[in-house]
């Protein structure tokens, strides 16, 4: 069943699909697989969203081997200069392709002035209890602008538990860059990195997580002919989010724009 269901998605989409869906070699297939073997009441179909599996991600879980993570950006039919829609994220069985669990992220991608430019899995070992694994979404979003660009990762985290995905908490910006400049040399750019480190064991059975940040700015001048930049570096606030139960509170703050 599962072969033959795999030979009619290749001849459907004009190209072979991965042996595995689990190599996650061709994400976009791999994604398309496992919708076609899903159960009638996962993720069934939303009349007005389209699914753009060509910027799907998939990635085989290393703390967790016999599980594969898929996301894939769903999108609301409309207008493709300014459209908004979700991630629809799937924990699949390595090898039977089976869905274990899955979540939607609603209202997670825009694109506007400010646009989606992808997303990556991040499976860095986020053990927030002894029972509980957490995996990462990072979401990629820019504008097109020269004199003024903009750029922003931010980190969704979610678990596994029991058999349902949960979302943890609103997303957390971990890079922010901005810029002013002439678009030859002169102006100036600040670029914000925070990184992720669990901490110790909180109140409501999950760790607290440890944000620490780090701000660049860039004074950039014209010297003669010679375009000269001056670098500041500043350690910044060290954060502590703590799980209240339900989720992890994001100070807006750290939440995107």
């Amino acid at each position: 069943m599962r072969i033959a269901l795999s030979l009619l998605l290749a001849a459907a989409c004009g190209a072979a699909l991965p042996a595995h869906a689990q190599d996650c070699h061709d994400a976009q297939a791999a994604a398309e697989e496992a919708y076609v073997v899903r159960a009638d009441d996962v993720l069934p179909d939303r009349p007005g969203y389209t699914r753009d599996t060509a910027a799907s991600v998939c990635r085989r879980w290393p703390a967790r081997p016999e599980l594969t993570l898929v996301a894939t950006p769903v999108w609301r039919d409309g207008d493709h200069d300014a459209r908004d829609g979700d991630v629809e994220v799937l924990v699949i069985d390595s090898d039977t392709l089976a869905t274990r669990a899955w979540t939607v992220l609603p209202g997670a991608l825009d694109s506007d002035a400010i646009f989606f430019d992808g997303m990556q899995l991040d499976t860095a070992r986020y053990l927030l209890a002894p029972d509980t694994l957490a995996f990462g979404l990072r979401v990629q979003r820019r504008n097109g602008s020269g004199p003024n660009p903009f750029s922003e990762e931010q980190l969704h985290l979610l678990a596994v538990q029991a058999d349902t995905l949960r979302t943890l908490g609103p997303p957390m910006v971990l890079r922010r860059f901005q810029a002013e400049w002439d678009t030859r040399c002169a102006g100036e750019s600040t670029d914000v990195t925070r990184t992720v480190a669990v901490g110790s064991k909180g109140q409501h059975g999950l760790a607290d997580l440890i944000l620490r940040e780090r701000r660049v700015t860039t004074h950039s001048w014209m010297d003669g002919d010679t375009c000269r930049d001056q670098d500041t570096p500043v350690d910044g606030e060290r954060r502590v989010l703590r799980f209240d139960g339900r989720r992890y509170a994001v100070p807006e703050a750290l939440q995107p724009l």
